[in-house]
């Protein structure tokens, strides 16, 4: 029945105005339930299942009206307005034009209940501490309510998306916009948290999973008595067959003990549901046969071992003093004053989380270095000499490269004037490789044992550079055995990763999960088409090689396993 509501309502997503309900009459279209943003390439049933959630708009209607108040009249229109990977927002209309948004997380989104109080509380207390982000005005994080579905009624983000900008900010807006940041988030590094976790209302986790707001000296006020670090809303510790193991989610007072169970949850799954898997083409011409969870298991078991030296030895070493940054901080995510640049509002802060300084430091994605290298050098970058002689298509990549630069420069800059602790931070010489041994040690056993592995090799080698390793000898050793030929399959790995996205990048930009917009879709599935019979021709009649294409084709339907 969902399925063939969900292709109902593709075969006229395109064509039709946005979906809607409104009291005046009109029913609720399926399109107002189901996910219309885009296509996907393969397992498209499973993806638009995870992502098809059904409520009651009229009662829906009504709870926002309780929730905003009477001064505006009533609710009298919802509007889908836009959706992502995890939740679907909605615009509504009150009598008098006042709009606010209502934001519903698909059954995907993580944890019942945490995620949407999560969310609720971290959006509570950032707005009293002056950072701009939506108001919420009520929430339920059941959903047993009359509605019929989790959601959180929030004020309307303030001025416009950085993405709608992006392009035609001049040089003062860019310094106002990276100073505002840098500002914004000098607030986060100066609170005294008192746990790893995530933020809730005490009234929403139990009292054995409450750990205090603030560390034992801070000074005492209503936040304390409000809000606790509860359980961790991050994905991946709820993340399919994850939220039905007896796992612990914190919340966690000592780091090392965060990070080891960062893969203490994927050594549980591992054992309960990894299977052996071969890999997608073309990496199964490199790397034949299949591949054992066994030897993922192994893996993560050296990285335990590492675990309690990755961060510095004392708990309340500055560089481990739990930090709350945004989960997702990208251009869409981000709302500037129209006038000055400045930022109006941070929005989307589902799955935020509380974490050690070491591993949340770093620079978000719009202000990273567009350049493969650091310069040690703080100079202010400049257009190329030779501009006024470049094409207009030279032109336009000459400002964008110039653009992200001075990002990265005024970010850099205003974090040495204005937030020194973070600063502090970014100046660690392991920080990457730190944080990415971390990220991939809770990753999902996919098969892939080059990417933990190799971040393992480098972390032993980086072992003299670890807080307080001096005079102790590593307690993971990698084999000469382990290691021969490593780097030259590692290597080899990675120049297969470039082919895979010059392909997703020839098809149209689509992403690992096969998502395509509407507008590409059938554009994307020729193209599909093409590159299939291309690799074919290419192999010359090789039944072997043909066969390995045919099983391990990217854009096939596969069976899941979460």
């Amino acid at each position: 029945m969902v399925t063939r509501i969900i292709n109902q309502c593709y075969r006229s997503s395109i064509l039709r105005a946005p979906s809607f309900y409104s009291r005046s009459g009109t029913s609720a279209s399926p399109e107002l339930f189901s996910y219309t943003s885009g296509r996907f390439l393969f397992n498209e049933n499973i993806r638009l299942r995870e992502r098809y959630i059904e409520f009651d708009p009229d009662v829906l209607l009504r709870e926002a009206e309780k929730h905003i108040g009477p001064s505006h009249g009533h609710a009298q229109r919802l509007t889908k307005l836009a959706e992502g990977g995890f939740n679907r927002v909605f615009l509504l209309t009150f009598d008098d034009g006042f709009e606010a948004i209502v934001k519903v997380p698909y059954r995907i989104a993580g944890p019942k209940r945490y995620v949407t109080a999560s969310e609720a509380a971290t959006l509570h207390y950032l707005l009293s501490k002056g950072i701009p982000v939506p108001k919420v005005y009520g929430y339920s994080s059941s959903e047993s309510n009359p509605v019929g579905v989790e959601y959180i009624v929030m004020e309307k983000a303030a001025g416009v998306g950085l993405e709608t900008k992006w392009l035609s900010m001049n040089k003062r807006e860019l310094h106002k916009l990276a100073s505002s940041l840098v500002e914004i988030e000098k607030r986060f590094f100066d609170i005294p948290f008192g746990s790893i976790g995530s933020i809730y209302f005490k009234k929403d986790v139990p009292p054995e999973l409450q750990a205090a707001l603030y560390t034992a000296g801070a000074e005492n006020n209503p936040d304390s008595e409000m809000l606790c670090i509860g359980p961790t809303a991050d994905y991946m510790f709820w993340y399919g067959k994850r939220a039905g193991l007896n796992l612990y989610r914190g919340p966690w007072n000592d780091p090392k003990k965060y990070l080891a169970s960062i893969a203490e949850k994927e050594i549980e799954w591992t054992r309960l549901y990894g299977k052996p898997v071969q890999l997608d083409f073309p990496h199964n011409g490199v790397f034949p046969g299949e591949k054992s969870p066994e030897d993922y298991l192994c893996l993560l078991e050296k990285y335990l071992a590492l675990a309690p030296y990755l961060l510095p030895k004392e708990s309340d070493n500055p560089l481990n003093r739990p930090t709350l940054r945004h989960p997702d901080l990208n251009p869409n995510n981000i709302f500037i004053s129209p006038d000055t640049g400045a930022i109006s509002c941070m929005i989307d802060w589902q799955h935020a989380t509380v974490e050690p300084r070491l591993l949340v430091a770093g620079y978000p994605r719009a202000f990273e270095n567009p350049d493969p290298e650091q310069s040690p050098h703080l100079k202010e970058p400049s257009l190329p000499l030779e501009y006024k002689t470049l094409s207009a298509q030279e032109k336009a990549e000459a400002d964008e490269l110039y653009r992200r630069r001075l990002l990265f420069y005024y970010y850099r800059i205003f974090n040495g004037h204005l937030n020194k602790p973070h600063l502090e931070a970014l100046r660690d010489p392991i920080l990457l490789p730190r944080q990415h041994l971390v990220d991939r040690a809770g990753r999902q056993w996919n098969g892939n044992l080059m990417t933990l592995k190799g971040a393992l090799v480098r972390m032993v080698e980086y072992w003299p550079h670890l807080p307080d390793t001096k005079g102790l000898l590593c307690p993971v050793q990698f084999t000469d055995a382990e290691l021969d030929g490593f780097h030259e399959h590692e290597q080899l790995w990675f120049d297969l990763n470039k082919a895979v996205n010059h392909w997703r990048d020839q098809i149209g930009g689509v992403n690992e999960d096969g998502w395509i917009s509407n507008e590409q879709y059938d554009d994307a599935i020729q193209k599909v088409a093409e590159l299939k019979a291309s690799l074919v021709a290419s192999a010359e009649g090789d039944r072997e090689d043909i066969c390995l294409l045919e099983k391990g084709w990217l854009f096939r339907d596969r069976e899941e396993i979460n």
